[in-house]
């Protein structure tokens, strides 16, 4: 056989080959480059944006918005500037402050709100004490709340009952707390340093 004529003859299947391998480059470079625009500040931001447009009406209530880490209040923002306007809860903690949120006239669907200072009065954990009249009404919120912080923190994972999100400065811990007279969850946001 003629090595000019075999050579032409396998031309087809090299430049298929080399335009596959092309091809494969460039789709990974657009993967890279998508994946690199998702880690920007501005990105996260709107996903979060997102995460709380899409998330139930009671979850919106109890996270008020998506700006700071929750409830609008960010990492290292000054107590005094907490701008909460439910009332403050009947007991306070020995350090921080604590409010309660009504969802109705029952008292019996609610949410504690505690905040911690660090030593210079910056907050540096959240706590939220969700309590519903319905085992089942907590139980959807649990899996709304899992949905919304897995879709700004990524995926959790369980450590016995708890399920725990981390990204580089906020970890969140999401618990059952509920008994059978008073369902409820618990979830504490910390700053991590």
């Amino acid at each position: 056989m003629n090595p000019k004529t075999s050579l032409f003859q396998n031309f087809p299947t090299f430049a298929l080959i080399i335009s596959l391998l092309i091809i494969s480059n460039a789709c990974q470079t657009t993967t890279d480059k998508q994946e690199a625009n998702q880690n920007t500040p501005e990105s996260k931001k709107q996903a979060k944006q997102k995460a709380w447009d899409e998330s139930t009406p009671l979850l919106q209530r109890i996270t008020l918005g998506s700006a700071g880490v929750i409830r609008n209040v960010s990492w290292g923002q000054d107590m005094s500037t907490i701008g909460e306007k439910v009332e403050l809860s009947e007991t306070q903690p020995s350090v921080g402050k604590s409010y309660t949120q009504f969802f109705d006239d029952t008292d019996l669907n609610f949410v504690d709100i505690t905040y911690l200072p660090d030593e210079n009065n910056q907050v540096k954990g959240i706590i939220l004490n969700i309590f519903l009249e319905e085992q089942d009404e907590v139980l959807d919120l649990t899996v709304n709340f899992k949905e919304y912080l897995g879709n700004i923190y990524g995926n959790g994972y369980a450590k016995a009952k708890k399920i725990i999100w981390k990204n580089e400065n906020t970890q969140v811990i999401l618990e059952d707390v509920g008994t059978p007279k008073d369902p409820g969850i618990q979830l504490v946001f910390s700053k991590i340093n």
